[in-house]
């Protein structure tokens, strides 16, 4: 046990630092401007609602950099810079001000309005969502990979990193090879229509107070997609299936998949229309699953 937990702990840190060596150090456009612009950025908004997380010289110098990596120029998405301009200049209205906070930018500059989706809706299709694991053997929409996109990246991200990345696995031969690799799921994956997994840019993470963020981000983006599946009638399964731990034949996964060597794969779902009816599972009462101020308090 000792001596797998080594290993273990090798393998991680050989890989974030090979991740790393592509990032450390570096504040020019050679490696993910756009990364480190979300990254900055977010650093400098969060400096404009609550000064008191930063001190003055730190936001200064997260400025600087945004100001370089803005001059990156078609490096930079136009959605992305646009956000990233808007907040450097309420940094610059705030130089030699003593305001205590601003409110950076909304939406489109509008005023998020109250959700149209009511608190009961919104529990309804968390415990209607199911796991399943019987497919209909029809192909997912343009439309459809597309949604489920945009739930991933629609999830919370540490800094608002947004690492993640979807490859929508299809074809037979590959298919069945990557089911093949995923524990307690080979049985099934490879009669699913597709195999997403969820793959994360690495190396902008700390290691090792880090090391476990890109899994909890796709975690995040996991669970968005299970429950836009379930909205458009799709069957969706969560694979425990993450690097270091549970991937049979990883190395062989990587170069099959063509995955960089700075990416972590954090997830796979088998995903696919279903008529599989998966009964009802009950939960424990709510009342007995949480305390107050401290464990075991009610």
């Amino acid at each position: 046990m000792t001596k797998k937990a080594v290993l273990q702990y090798i393998r991680e840190l050989n890989f974030f630092l090979r991740a790393k060596s592509h990032y450390i150090l570096d504040r020019s456009c050679k490696t993910n401007p756009a990364l480190l612009l979300r990254k900055r950025t977010h650093h400098l908004e969060r400096y404009l609602f609550a000064p008191d997380s930063y001190s003055p010289q730190f936001a200064e110098s997260v400025y600087n950099d945004i100001k370089k990596v803005l001059s990156c120029g078609d490096m930079i998405p136009p959605a992305q810079r646009k956000w990233s301009e808007k907040i450097v200049s309420e940094y610059e209205a705030t130089i030699g001000q003593n305001l205590k906070t601003l409110c950076p930018m909304q939406l489109n500059n509008t005023a998020r309005r109250q959700s149209p989706i009511t608190p009961e809706t919104m529990l309804n299709l968390m415990q209607q969502r199911r796991s399943r694991r019987i497919f209909v053997n029809t192909p997912l929409t343009d439309p459809e990979k597309n949604a489920i996109c945009q739930a991933a990246q629609s999830a919370p991200s540490s800094c608002n990193r947004q690492t993640l990345y979807l490859i929508f696995v299809e074809e037979r031969e590959q298919k069945e090879f990557i089911a093949s690799t995923v524990p307690g799921g080979h049985q099934f994956f490879s009669a699913a229509p597709c195999i997403v997994l969820l793959v994360s840019d690495a190396g902008d993470y700390r290691y090792p107070e880090e090391r476990t963020i890109p899994f909890i981000d796709g975690a995040a983006a996991t669970e968005n997609i299970c429950l836009l599946c379930e909205t458009m009638g799709l069957g969706c399964c969560w694979a425990s299936y993450s690097s270091f731990s549970c991937i049979n034949h990883e190395k062989d996964v990587r170069k099959r998949l063509k995955i960089p060597g700075t990416h972590l794969i954090v997830s796979s779902l088998a995903i696919g229309k279903s008529d599989q009816f998966v009964c009802d599972i009950p939960r424990d009462l709510p009342k007995n699953r949480f305390w107050n101020d401290y464990y075991g308090n009610r």
